[in-house]
């Protein structure tokens, strides 16, 4: 169903204002959605545009003021109505620049003390890389759909689900043959055949590493109190690195950290751009997990009673 707008809603979008922001890379043009309770965390969106599909994030920022938080979505440099320079967007080298100088208006010109982040793919790495150096001031994360590792191990992993079959189909492909003009692809057949080769062997290839970059902002997040929604699909190609991180980094964290994060892999894809009605799914998890940090009525400077993650181990759920 087409998001219709509560009046509540359209109060708060009637209160919308613009925000630039100053940071390395360019400035940042953003819109504040202000919140109806004194206070309150700020909800920050990460996407590209900021609408994101479909408009869904204005339709979130919209809700959540309407539920008492205030929420802020806006452009990259380089993307949208912001200046600077675009580029390829690696998730290995989110856009940490941007999010701490949003972080940092929000904080001086506009109060906000707490902070939650919303983002999927390299958007979410963006987000997280916030824990580097706003750890403090953050109380949850929406964690959706990133690749965990470098381009080149996220295919090492992916690779995994590969054989001489898949490989012989490839060869008929006839754009697969007029991509051989980029380097770059050369390189990601040999690492595909030497994969397969070696498990063909008995030869264990073992775990592709994890990116530096991810690694070094979850130690800022496990140092933190923030809570955490990892939300995944099973046909994610990103979700490869995920299931990497749960035998590896993950069970390496303490109890308490764990317990602080709630891990889902949903049947299907998560990361679509095309189904809308699984997007319109993601948009009420985050939604209603927001909201469980924060009911409504329940002031802000109170504990979070939350009941959503488990203790011990991350569990996969599905639904």
């Amino acid at each position: 169903m087409a998001w219709r707008e509560s009046a509540a809603e359209a109060a708060r979008a009637r209160d919308e204002r613009p925000v630039l922001v100053d940071s390395p890379g360019g400035r940042l043009f953003g819109i504040l959605t202000p919140a109806t309770e004194p206070g309150a965390p700020c909800v920050v969106m990460f996407t590209r545009p900021r609408s994101h599909r479909n408009r869904m994030f204005v339709e979130l920022a919209r809700r959540l003021a309407a539920r008492g938080l205030a929420a802020f979505r806006f452009d990259y440099h380089g993307c949208g109505d912001s200046s600077g320079a675009s580029g390829f967007l690696n998730p290995g080298q989110p856009y940490r620049d941007d999010t701490l100088a949003v972080l940092r208006v929000l904080r001086e010109r506009h109060g906000v003390r707490r902070f939650m982040l919303v983002g999927s793919c390299f958007d979410a790495r963006t987000a997280f890389s916030a824990f580097d150096g706003e750890a403090d001031a953050i109380e949850g994360i929406v964690f959706m759909a990133a690749p965990l590792m470098e381009l080149d191990s996220l295919t090492d992993a992916h690779t995994e689900r590969k054989d001489w079959k898949h490989l012989w189909n490839a060869l008929g492909n006839a754009e697969n043959w007029r991509t051989l003009g980029d380097p770059g692809r050369w390189r990601h057949m040999a690492r595909v055949v030497t994969r397969i080769a070696g498990r063909s062997l008995g030869r264990p290839a073992g775990d592709p590493p994890l990116s530096p970059s991810f690694e070094r902002h979850l130690r800022a997040f496990a140092g933190a109190h923030a809570r955490a929604l990892l939300l995944y699909g099973a046909d994610d190609a990103e979700t490869a690195s995920l299931r990497v991180a749960e035998r590896t980094t993950f069970a390496r964290l303490g109890p308490a950290v764990r317990a602080r994060m709630t891990i889902e892999v949903w049947p299907g894809a998560v990361h679509s751009f095309l189904d809308v009605a699984r997007q319109r799914e993601v948009l009420e998890r985050v939604t209603a997990w927001i909201a469980q940090l924060h009911p409504p009525g329940v002031p802000t400077t109170a504990a979070p009673t939350t009941t959503h993650n488990l203790p011990g181990e991350p569990v996969w759920t599905s639904r």
